[in-house]
Order: C-alpha cells, then sequence, then structure tokens
C-alpha cells in the first residue's frame, strides 16, 4: 500500500531553498515515506502513537517532520529542514 503525500506549503517553501545536493537524497527519503512512513521516530518518543514523526535523510543533514495519517493513508510533510556548514564562513 502506497501512501499519500500531502506537502504543507511553508514546507513547500523549505523543498525550494533546499542546495542541490539535498534534492536527490529528499526525493530518495519521500519515496520511503510513500513506502513505510513508519520508518521515522516519534517526535515525542513518550507519545509514539501520537502520529507526528520525523525521518533524517542526506547523511543525517536532513530532518523532514511530518504527520501521519494511517487511517486516510496520508503523510503531510510539515517541514523539511537541512543543515548546511559554510566552509569558508569565519575564514
Amino acid at each position: 500500500m502506497a501512501y499519500t503525500l500531502d506537502i504543507d506549503p511553508g514546507a513547500q517553501e523549505q523543498i525550494r531553498a533546499l542546495p542541490p545536493e539535498a534534492l536527490v537524497a529528499l526525493g530518495e527519503a519521500l519515496e520511503v515515506l510513500t513506502l513505510v512512513p513508519e520508518r521515522g521516530s516519534p517526535l515525542n518518543p513518550d507519545n509514539p502513537d501520537g502520529g507526528l514523526f520525523h525521518l533524517t535523510f542526506g547523511q543525517g543533514l536532513g530532518l523532514i517532520t511530518y504527520l501521519l495519517l494511517t487511517a486516510q493513508d496520508r503523510v503531510d510533510v510539515l517541514l523539511v529542514t537541512w543543515v548546511s556548514f559554510d566552509r569558508d564562513h569565519g575564514s
């Protein structure tokens, strides 16, 4: 069974701002979410059935926060974060 992805407008803006090297990894992570969204970790470990999860991607530099709606076979992507270190900064 495949889940439908619904990407929040704010997350769409975040995706548009990602560097090119993040996009392939994000695509792979979104594919995982459509097939096995339970692979992510609960956002609140004390409430693992709360529906909010996060999944890292891109060798841990990216993070997707999402809501899993199993009854609707849907994953709502809420936030997409990418950490990038500017090697020239402060030099």
